[in-house]
């Protein structure tokens, strides 16, 4: 390594100022004995159960519940006990199905007037996912009832993305 000194030119540096030294810890005794510490920590700890702090905002120590539900019954599961026939889901899903694919075509059309860098692979990712759309319409139609419950369930109970 050479450093350039602006009226001498380049001078070689000594490799001995370099050198770094590393040495032990002067207490390494105590630093043992810490590590030790950590490691029985566990077995010096005892488990207590800690004081119960509901009540400290007002509620006297009672659990406020509001609501009486009976134990397992959730609105999802109430929901899906009170699903209509499959006609009907299968009719909500095909609109479903083809609102979310005008809304791609919208946004592709959008995104094709645009001179934005990346905006090829967006219309790109457009038109993939409006055919992976198309693709579960045909097979909505052909498709059994499981089938459209489960995806009835997911998109309108979940509300949870089709694709």
């Amino acid at each position: 390594m050479t450093t350039v000194a602006p009226e001498h030119g380049p001078s070689p540096v000594s490799i001995e100022t370099g050198k770094l030294v590393v040495s032990q810890p002067s207490k390494l005794k105590e630093l043992t004995m810490l590590l030790e510490s950590f490691e029985n920590l566990d077995a010096r700890v005892s488990e207590k159960t800690g004081e119960d702090r509901s009540g400290d905002l007002g509620s006297g120590g009672q659990a406020s519940r509001t609501g009486t539900k009976t134990p397992g019954q959730t609105a999802r599961d109430k929901a899906i006990a009170d699903l209509p026939e499959s006609a009907v889901m299968q009719r909500k899903l095909k609109s479903h199905i083809q609102k979310e694919v005008n809304d791609l075509a919208r946004l592709a059309n959008r995104a094709s007037h645009s001179s934005a860098p990346g905006s090829a692979f967006r219309i790109n990712e457009f038109y993939a996912r409006i055919r992976r759309l198309n693709a579960l319409l045909a097979e909505l139609l052909e498709s059994s009832i499981e089938v459209i419950r489960r995806l009835f369930i997911r998109v309108f109970i979940d509300h949870q993305e089709i694709i």
